[in-house]
This record gives C-alpha cells, structure tokens and sequence, in this order.
C-alpha cells in the first residue's frame, strides 16, 4: 500500500501504454518488499522540461526515458555518465537528493544479452542499424573491445556512426555475401517489430555458428531469429537486452541487485497475452 512514505519512479515517453517497465519494477518491489511504486506518465515533447523539474519538487526518485525524449532529456538534468554523453543520449535519470543525474543503461542491456552467448573482446561484430538503439550498443561493443563493422541502408549514417566508434563500414547490399566472415550479428533496428513481424532486415543463408542478436522484443521470436535457427545460428531476442536495462535501472533506483529470472519471466508472461 503506497503512503507518504513510498518512493516513486516512472517512465516518461509518449506513447508508454505498451511499457512492460511498470510490471517488471513493481514485481520486483514486492518480490525484495520496498516500499516503491512505478508509474507510466505519457509526455508530450513540449511538456519534457517541466516533467523532469518536476522531479525536484515531488522528491520523484527515478525516470525511465523512452522515446522520444532520450536525446532532448540530457538538456534537462544536472550531469551525465561520460559514455552517455558520448553516446549523445539518456534513457535513465536518478534524481540524488535534487541533483538530477542521467545514465545510459540501453549498452548495458545490450552488452550483458550477447554475453550469455558468447565473449565480445576480438569477436568480428557485424551490426544492422545506426539510430539511437544502435548508438548505444556500438559504444558497448567498442569498450568491449568487439572487432565492430557497421552497416545501414542510409550509408552515410552508418560511416558517421563507425567514425565515432574507430569501426569499420560495410555497404547495406554487401551484408549477404560478408555475413560469413562475421562471428556476432546485431540487428539494432526495428525492423520486425510488431505490426510488421513479416519483414526482416536481411535473410539469413549460409550462416552456420554465428551469433544473432534482434532487439526487437515483440514478437518474442522475430522472423529473423527464425530463419537463424533454421541456419544453424545461436540466437539472442530483445527481452534479454529489456530486462538488462531495465535490471541497471532497478539498481540505480532503489541500490538493491534484482532478479533477471523473475523480471524476464514478467515480460515473458505480458508478452504471451499480446
């Protein structure tokens, strides 16, 4: 039962009525009994600066940013994580005794997904996209010290993209006959994402042992992740970068190391009734 005495956190976005965040941190509030509650509040562009004051004023412990405040909501706080700045864009903001402070857990997420598969540091990485989702990630990859080559349909995003990193470019229409040469592949894009499930960013041929990553999350099984499977391929879906993300924002919140197991099966659970 909330009083005056609860903390709260939310997420800030528009829209967020699809958000699995409130039920992964609300599961996991009552699981390690804190006594938190974690709204989703839909904000309008305009409205972001006085959404994230007012964070000051009501003693808000904690943001979750969504889309398409990620970028605009380093405007609004006090400090921010230096890769979160090199990756030019937050999605998390801890509110520290009125000091507003802005992190990047989207790499985290990332990161911590691929390597329940496989070891990063020297492994060739090809990764599809060069948005914000892919922005983190390559910052990620990098740090970890992956052998990274991007590629995009829009070339030029991708060669800006890969000069920021130190990575190497690959053209969009050199992805199927390069794809062999590659240990690791990140689609970081939406392509696949629920309503349009029937379209993939690449087919996948000729792809024995390499290691897919999607980050799209719904469907649960893309139609990428399945031509993977059939390929021989090692694959990872976009609940693990979900719940890793979300599992580092828990912890800046509230101080305490929650639980992957019960948070990815929260988001399993949501995800099956859709």
């Amino acid at each position: 039962m909330a009083n005056s005495e609860t903390k709260l956190c939310a997420i800030i976005g528009h829209p967020v009525k699809h958000s699995m965040s409130p039920a992964m941190h609300n599961a996991m509030y009552e699981s390690l009994g804190l006594n938190y509650c974690y709204l989703a509040f839909d904000v309008l562009p305009e409205n972001l600066g006085n959404a994230i004051e007012s964070m000051r004023s009501l003693g808000i412990r904690g943001y979750s940013v969504t889309v398409p405040h990620k970028i605009n909501a380093m405007k609004h706080v006090d400090w921010i994580e230096p890769l979160a700045e090199k990756i030019g864009a937050i999605n998390t903001i801890v509110n520290d005794s009125g000091v507003l402070k802005g992190y990047n857990t989207d790499f985290f997420g990332a990161i911590e997904a691929l390597k329940e598969k496989t070891g990063l540091k020297g492994k060739k990485v090809l990764m599809i996209g060069a948005g914000g989702a892919a922005r983190a990630i390559a910052f990620g990859l990098s740090s970890e010290g992956s052998a990274l080559t991007i590629s995009n349909r829009t070339g030029e995003k991708a060669a800006e993209l890969a000069k920021e990193v130190s990575a190497e470019c690959l053209a969009f229409s050199r992805i199927q006959s390069e794809l062999k040469n590659f240990d690791v592949l990140v689609n970081a894009t939406s392509v696949g994402m629920n309503p349009d499930s029937n379209n993939s960013v690449i087919s996948i041929e000729n792809a024995n042992g390499l290691v897919l990553f999607d980050i799209v999350y719904n469907p649960i099984e893309t139609r990428l992740l399945k031509e993977a499977k059939a390929n021989a391929c090692s694959t990872i879906n976009g609940v693990k970068m979900l719940v890793f993300q979300g599992a580092k924002q828990f912890e800046l919140f509230t101080g305490k190391a929650p639980s992957i197991k019960l948070m990815e099966e929260i988001v399993l659970k949501r995800l099956a009734r859709k």
